[in-house]
Formats: structure tokens, C-alpha cells, sequence
């Protein structure tokens, strides 16, 4: 029976400690078809179905509850546009988010404003290849103490899909969880939706 009540407390404390969250990756079923993998520690935090705004995105936050995430607090929204870019594919979908300069320097510029005092870019705006999708991928480090973001936005299916991932980590290698979700963004075949 003594054995039994130190597993149970063990249990009860590994629980507290994680927030009760699966220890494991699992699957998150987005609106319009699409997955993410969540990494092990993570969960949706408010309804997965996200929030609504007014601007018409989709807003579905993330966030980790590792012992790990304790020192980078690392986050993630997920952002979800109903309408499909203008474009005839997802390629030419992506390259129209910042067809002109005025666009890439708007971008920038409300990077910048939202990444706190000194702040600087990381990595600038450009497309890159995450997984098997490309994404147009910006970059800030912020000062120490403030929140680092990165900001990827990709077309899956024809459909937007952006994230705003933020982190306190100062190394080199920073994000991993989020650039590891970015990766497993999946369109899910109409057949087994």
C-alpha cells in the first residue's frame, strides 16, 4: 500500500509540474483541413477553435508547459485567413503577400515596433524552406529579459496560415518547438476529413 500512495503522489506531482499536459506530441486539427503537430508539452491554450477577430484572422494560441519551455517560454499563435491570397497556386499565393516593396517595408516595420527596445532583426524578410513547405520567414532578437519573435507565414491548400512564435532564449539555436510545428503543417486530403 506504501508503494502504491508514492506512485500515486509521484503521478499527482508529474501532473502539476507539466500542468497536466501529454507528455507526448499529438496531432491538432485546424479549421479548413489542415494539422499541426504539437511537440511534446504543448498544448492549445484557450479554445482550439481558436478566436475570431475582426480582421478576419483565425487566432489559435499555443503554448509550452515543459520543464524545458520553464526558462525559453516559448509561445505560438497560429493565424487563419478564410479567403484564399490572390494567386494560382500556393507558390504564387505566397510570393503575393509582399509582391512590392511598400508591402515588405510595412512588414518591417510593424516587426520592429512590436519587438521592444533594442531590438534588432535576426533573420530578414525573405522565403525560406521549412519542412516541405516554403514560408516567408522574418526574425527579431530582442534585448535581454524582452521576447525574441518569429514570424512565418505560408499557403497551404490555398489556404493563409501565419505564426507569431516568441521565445527568451538567447542562444544561437532558438525556436525549436516552434520551427518544429511549422514543419508538420499538413493539408489533410478531402477524403478523410
Amino acid at each position: 500500500m506504501k508503494g502504491l500512495r508514492s506512485t500515486f503522489r509521484a503521478a499527482i506531482a508529474a501532473a502539476l509540474l507539466t500542468g497536466g499536459w501529454p507528455a507526448q506530441a499529438q496531432t491538432l486539427a485546424l479549421p479548413q483541413g489542415l494539422t499541426v503537430e504539437l511537440p511534446a508539452g504543448w498544448h492549445v491554450d484557450g479554445s482550439a477553435e481558436g478566436r475570431l477577430g475582426r480582421d478576419g484572422l483565425r487566432r489559435i494560441h499555443l503554448a509550452c508547459a515543459s520543464a524545458r519551455c520553464a526558462q525559453a517560454q516559448e509561445t505560438c499563435t497560429l493565424l487563419l485567413r478564410p479567403r484564399p491570397p490572390a494567386g494560382e497556386d500556393d507558390g504564387a499565393r505566397l510570393r503575393s503577400l509582399y509582391d512590392s516593396p511598400l508591402k515588405k517595408y510595412a512588414r518591417l516595420r510593424a516587426v520592429l515596433r512590436r519587438a521592444g527596445p533594442d531590438a534588432d532583426l535576426r533573420q530578414p524578410l525573405e522565403i525560406v524552406r521549412i519542412g516541405q513547405r516554403e514560408w516567408y520567414r522574418v526574425e527579431t532578437d530582442a534585448a535581454p529579459g524582452h521576447t525574441s519573435r518569429l514570424y512565418a507565414e505560408t499557403v497551404a491548400n490555398g489556404r493563409y496560415v501565419g505564426a507569431i512564435c516568441g521565445t527568451r532564449e538567447t542562444a544561437a539555436l532558438r525556436h525549436h518547438d516552434a520551427l518544429s510545428l511549422l514543419r508538420s503543417l499538413q493539408a489533410v486530403p478531402a477524403a478523410t476529413r
